[in-house]
C-alpha cells in the first residue's frame, strides 16, 4: 500500500513537472510574438498581420529587433523558395508549433497560396486562443475563407487548418492531419521554428522520422539553437533553463554537422544547413542591409554576430524536393548526404590554454566596452564601459586600480572632476601615473571628441578612515591643430620618434560614418594635432586592436566595410617632416597562412611576437582564441580557448588584457548584452595559463 502510494506520488510529481514545462514552452510563443511585432512596427520586416495577435505592442531593443528580423527573413526565404519551385502544383505547408505566427495570412494576402493548403499545429490551449483571435478579426477571417468551420481546438477551411495537437504524440498527429485532408504525395514543407528544440531527443527525433515516412516529397525546415559550449552558448542555455524551457537537443546536436547527420539518420535523403551569419552575408542584398542599418542606430555588433552564429537554419529533403530545391536553397552551400557528411565533419582543436583559479578578490571587474592602461609598478587603471552599478546595469564612470602583484582591485575616487561614463574609448599611458583618454561615447548618438588626461595619485589620507587609498585627477586638455572628429571603437598608441612622443589615433566610427580610416597624430611636446600624410593606409575599420613594436604601430583585425571582419595585420612606420607634419608609411604583413579574422579583441607585443587575444569572428562558429604571430616571419599559431561550463560562462570580447609574463595573461572584464538572454559580465579578472603556448 505504501509502495503504491509512493508510486502514485512520483507519477503525479512527474505529471505536474511536465505540465509546468508545457506551460513554460507555450509562454515562449507569447514572448516571441511580441518581439516579432516590435521589429515589424519599426519597419524591419513587412507583416501587416502580426499586430493582430498582440494585445499590447512593446518596442524591443535594437539587438532583439535585428535578431527577430534575420529569423523572419530566413524562414520567409525558405517558404517562398518552396512555393516558387512548385508554382501551379498542389502543395502543403505544415507549421509545427505554430503559436501565433501569421505566415499564413501574410502569404495568402500576397497571393502565394493559391494551390497550397496551410496547416498549423500546436498545443490545444494555444490553438484555442489563436482560433478565438482569428474569429474576432474580420480581416483575418476573410483570408481564412467563407467555407470555414469550427472543430475541436481550432478552425478549418479549404485552405487553412488550425489544429490542436501534442507533437510528442505522432500517431495522434498523423490521425488529425489525415482527418483534415493531408495528402502523403503532395509536395510538403514542414516547419519547426524554435519548436522541437524544447522536446526531448527521443520525441523530437520521432517527429523527424515520422515526417520522412509520412510524405513522399517533402522538406523539413528547422530553425533552432546550436554551438552551446562557448560563453554565449552557456548564457543562452542558462536563459532557457531559467525560463523552465531547457534546450533539450542542443547538447546532442551541437554543430551544423551534427544537425545534418541527425536528419540523414532519420530517413531524409540530403540536408543543407547554414548559420545566420552566412545567411545574412550571402542572401541579404546590400541595398537591404543598408535599409536595415538606417532604421535604428546600432552598436552591438559582437552580440549580433554571436546570436547569428548560434542559430541555424536546417533544410532536409526527400523525393522531388531534392532536385528542385536542395541545390539552390542556400547558394554556395552544398547539400550533404550520408556519403559526403563524414569527411566534412570538423572537430575543434584541443585547447593548450586553461583558466587558473582566481586570486583577485576585493572589488571584481565586471564590465565590458571599457579601457585600461598599464601604470608603473604592475598597476592597471580601469575605467568606463558598461557594467554593474549597485544592483543595476549601466554605463560606468567608476575608476578601479588593479594591483597585479597583490591581487587587489581598488576603487579610485575623483579628486575633483569626475571622468564620467563612456564606452569604447581609448586609453594610452604617457607616463608612470598618467593616461591620455580619447573619444568614446555615451549613447551611439553622443560620441565624445575630448582629449582627457587621467592621473592616478595616492590619497593623502590613506585608507585608515575608510576612504579610498587612491584618487584620480581628470582634466580636459586643450590642443591646437585639426583635431579628430568625435568617435568611438578607434585605437590610439604612443610612439617615440627622435626622443619625442606622439599619440596616434586611427579608425573608429561615428553616428553617421559606419567606419573611419583617417589617421591623426598629436605631438605631446606641443599638444598640436599635426598634418598627416598616410601612404598605403589599411582599409577603414573599427573595433580593431593596436600595439607598438620597435616604435611601429601594429593594427590587427577589426570590422571593415559591410561588417566584414579583417584578418590582416598592418604596420605603420612614422616619420616626422621638416615643416612639422608627419608621414606614416603602412605595410601589410605577409601572413602564412592567412589569419582568421576577428574584431573586439586585444593585442600585445612580446619580443617579436604579436599576441591576439579573443574577439569575435562571424565567419566561424567557434570564438577566436589566442594567436601567437611572428612579426618577423608572419608565421602564426592559434590556441583555442577552453570550452565553457554553464556555471562559469566566459566571453572574451569587449575586454582588455594584461600580459603578466610569457606564461600568464590577465583578462580584464568582457561580456555583452546577449540578445534577449540578458547581460553577461565576466566575473574577473581572469588569469589564462598560456605556459604551453610557443611564445
Amino acid at each position: 500500500m505504501a509502495a503504491s502510494s509512493k508510486g502514485d506520488m512520483s507519477r503525479k510529481k512527474a505529471k505536474n513537472s511536465k505540465s509546468r514545462n508545457d506551460t513554460a514552452v507555450q509562454g515562449t510563443n507569447d514572448s516571441s510574438i511580441v518581439s516579432k511585432c516590435s521589429m515589424c512596427m519599426l519597419g524591419y520586416f513587412k507583416d501587416d498581420f502580426l499586430g493582430r495577435f498582440v494585445a499590447k505592442p512593446v518596442r524591443r531593443a535594437p539587438l532583439i529587433n535585428r535578431g527577430y528580423y534575420i529569423r523572419a527573413k530566413a524562414v520567409d526565404h525558405v517558404l517562398k523558395a518552396f512555393l516558387s519551385a512548385h508554382q501551379g502544383v498542389k502543395t502543403q505547408l505544415v507549421s509545427l508549433g505554430a503559436g501565433f505566427d501569421s505566415a499564413y495570412f501574410r502569404l495568402k494576402s500576397e497571393g502565394l497560396l493559391e494551390t497550397t493548403v496551410f496547416y498549423e499545429v500546436d498545443f490545444p490551449e494555444v490553438m484555442l486562443r489563436k482560433s478565438d483571435m482569428v474569429q474576432r478579426n474580420d480581416v483575418l477571417m476573410k483570408l481564412v475563407g467563407e467555407d470555414w468551420r469550427m472543430v475541436e481546438n481550432g478552425i478549418v477551411s479549404s485552405s487553412y487548418k488550425l489544429i490542436g495537437a501534442d507533437l510528442r504524440k505522432v500517431n495522434m498527429l498523423q490521425c488529425l492531419l489525415e482527418h483534415h485532408g493531408i495528402h502523403p504525395d503532395h509536395p510538403t514543407l514542414l516547419l519547426s521554428e524554435c519548436v522541437i528544440t524544447y522536446m526531448g531527443v527521443k520525441s523530437s527525433n520521432a517527429v523527424i522520422k515520422w515526417a520522412s515516412e509520412a510524405f513522399s516529397h517533402a522538406v523539413f525546415v528547422t530553425y533552432e539553437q546550436v554551438y552551446p559550449n562557448d560563453g554565449f552558448g552557456a548564457v543562452m542555455q542558462n536563459h532557457f533553463k531559467k525560463l523552465g524551457t531547457p534546450l533539450m537537443n542542443v547538447q546532442k546536436y551541437k554543430t551544423l554537422e551534427d544537425q545534418q547527420q541527425r536528419y540523414l539518420d532519420h530517413g531524409w535523403s540530403c540536408v543543407c544547413a547554414t548559420d545566420m551569419n552566412r545567411f545574412f552575408t550571402t542572401l541579404i542584398p546590400m541595398e537591404e542591409k543598408l535599409r536595415v542599418d538606417g532604421i535604428e542606430v546600432f552598436d552591438e555588433f559582437e552580440e549580433w554576430h554571436l546570436k547569428c552564429a548560434h542559430y541555424a537554419l536546417v533544410c532536409a529533403f526527400k523525393g522531388s524536393t531534392v532536385s528542385s530545391l536542395s541545390q539552390t536553397i542556400f547558394p554556395g552551400v552544398e547539400p550533404r548526404t550520408l556519403e559526403t557528411l563524414t569527411s566534412q565533419h570538423i572537430q575543434q582543436q584541443q585547447s593548450c590554454v586553461s583558466w587558473k583559479e582566481e586570486t583577485f578578490s576585493d572589488h571584481g571587474v565586471k564590465r565590458f566596452g571599457h579601457a585600461s592602461a598599464n601604470l608603473a609598478g604592475g598597476m592597471v587603471v580601469i575605467f568606463g564601459g558598461f557594467g554593474e552599478k549597485g544592483t543595476q546595469h549601466s554605463r560606468l564612470s567608476l575608476v578601479q586600480l588593479l594591483d597585479v602583484a597583490s591581487g587587489s582591485c581598488l576603487p579610485v575616487e575623483p579628486a575633483g572632476k569626475e571622468i564620467g561614463p563612456m564606452l569604447f574609448h581609448s586609453a594610452t599611458p604617457v607616463s608612470d601615473d598618467t593616461v591620455f583618454v580619447f573619444g568614446g561615447r555615451t549613447s551611439p548618438y553622443k560620441p565624445r571628441g575630448q582629449l582627457l588626461q587621467l592621473k592616478v595619485v595616492p590619497s593623502v589620507q590613506g585608507d585608515t578612515d575608510g576612504s579610498a587609498s587612491w584618487l584620480y585627477e581628470c582634466e580636459t586638455l586643450q590642443c591646437t591643430g585639426a583635431e579628430p572628429c568625435p568617435r568611438w571603437r578607434h585605437s590610439s598608441s604612443l610612439v617615440s620618434i627622435e626622443g619625442k612622443n606622439y599619440l596616434i589615433v586611427f579608425g573608429g566610427r561615428t553616428a553617421s560614418d559606419a567606419i573611419l580610416g583617417d589617421v591623426h597624430v598629436l605631438s605631446l611636446e606641443t599638444m598640436e594635432w599635426l598634418q598627416v600624410q598616410s601612404a598605403s593606409p589599411p582599409p577603414a575599420r573599427h573595433s580593431h586592436s593596436c600595439a607598438t613594436w620597435n616604435n611601429r604601430v601594429v593594427i590587427s583585425g577589426g570590422l571593415c566595410d559591410g561588417l566584414q571582419p579583417s584578418g590582416a595585420v598592418h604596420l605603420a612606420t612614422c616619420r616626422t617632416e621638416r615643416l612639422g607634419g608627419m608621414t606614416l608609411v603602412w605595410t601589410e604583413l605577409k601572413l602564412m597562412p592567412q589569419l582568421c579574422p576577428r574584431y573586439s579583441h586585444s593585442s600585445h607585443v612580446y619580443g617579436d611576437s604579436l599576441l591576439l587575444v579573443g574577439g569575435v569572428n562571424p565567419q566561424s562558429n567557434y570564438p577566436p582564441g589566442l594567436t601567437v604571430l611572428s612579426l618577423v616571419s608572419g608565421i602564426w599559431k592559434e590556441y583555442d580557448l577552453p570550452e565553457c561550463t554553464l556555471e562559469r560562462p566566459i566571453m572574451v570580447h569587449n575586454h582588455t588584457s594584461y600580459l603578466m609574463s610569457r606564461k600568464e595573461l590577465l583578462i580584464i572584464g568582457g561580456g555583452g548584452n546577449c540578445f534577449s538572454f540578458g547581460t553577461h559580465l565576466n566575473n574577473g579578472p581572469l588569469t589564462l595559463d598560456i605556459s604551453q603556448c610557443n611564445i
